[in-house]
C-alpha cells in the first residue's frame, strides 16, 4: 500500500503565519475605527444623555444677546373679584395703551404708597426695561422674587432673564430661567426655548 506523501510543513508554517499576521492587524484596525467613531459621536454630542445638561460656555456675539432680550410686553388682565387701587387702574389703561412712560409715572405712586403691592411692581418693571431704562427694571423685577408663593414671581423671574441678556449676564439669565423651568408654571415651555438659545 503506497504511503501519502508527506505534509510540507515548512509552507504550512509560512501561510498560517501570513494569516494570523493579518487578523491580528484587521483587529487593529477595526478597534481604531472603533475608537475614533466614539471619539467623533462624542464631539458632535451624540453620547449625552436627553437628560444631561448642553454645555453653557459657548460663546455667543453680543448682537444675538440683545437680540434675545426683546419681548412683547406682557398683557395685562385685571384679576376677577379683586378690587385694584384706582390709580394702578389708570397706569395699567396707559401700559395698555403702551404709553409705558405715563405708566410708570402711576405706578411709582402705587409702589409707594402700597410697596406690597406685587403687580404694581411687575408692571413697573416691565415698562421700565420697555423704556430702555434696564438697571431700574431689574431692580423692581428682583424685588417681585423675593416674594415666594405669588404668581408675578414666575413672570418676573422670566422677564429679569430677559434683561440680563440685555446686559451680557447670560450665566444670570440662566439661572433666572433654570428656576422658572423649575416652578413648572405657564412659562416653563418659554423658559425652556429661550434657555437652548443660551446655550
Amino acid at each position: 500500500m503506497t504511503k501519502p506523501p508527506p505534509a510540507n510543513k515548512p509552507a504550512f508554517r509560512f501561510w498560517f503565519s501570513i494569516y494570523a499576521f493579518t487578523a491580528f492587524i484587521m483587529a487593529i484596525a477595526v478597534a481604531v475605527f472603533a475608537w475614533l467613531a466614539s471619539e467623533s459621536r462624542k464631539e458632535a454630542g451624540e453620547g449625552r444623555t436627553a437628560n444631561a445638561r448642553p454645555l453653557r460656555g459657548q460663546p455667543i456675539p453680543p448682537e444675538r444677546l440683545q437680540l434675545l432680550s426683546q419681548f412683547e410686553p406682557p398683557a395685562y388682565a385685571a384679576e376677577p373679584g379683586r378690587k385694584q387701587p384706582p390709580l394702578f387702574t389708570q397706569a395699567m389703561e396707559k401700559y395698555t395703551a403702551r404709553d409705558y412712560a405715563g405708566a410708570i409715572r402711576a405706578l411709582r405712586t402705587v409702589t409707594s404708597a402700597q410697596p406690597n403691592f406685587l403687580p404694581a411692581h411687575f408692571y413697573l418693571g416691565v415698562s421700565l426695561l420697555l423704556t430702555n431704562n434696564r438697571a431700574a427694571g431689574i431692580e423692581q423685577l428682583e424685588a417681585v422674587t423675593r416674594f415666594k408663593g405669588s404668581p408675578y414671581v414666575e413672570k418676573a423671574r422670566f422677564y429679569l432673564a430677559k434683561a440680563l441678556l440685555g446686559q451680557g449676564d447670560r450665566s444670570g439669565a440662566q439661572q433666572q430661567l433654570d428656576q422658572v423651568i423649575a416652578m413648572q408654571g405657564n412659562l416653563e415651555t418659554q423658559a425652556r426655548a429661550l434657555l437652548a438659545q443660551t446655550q
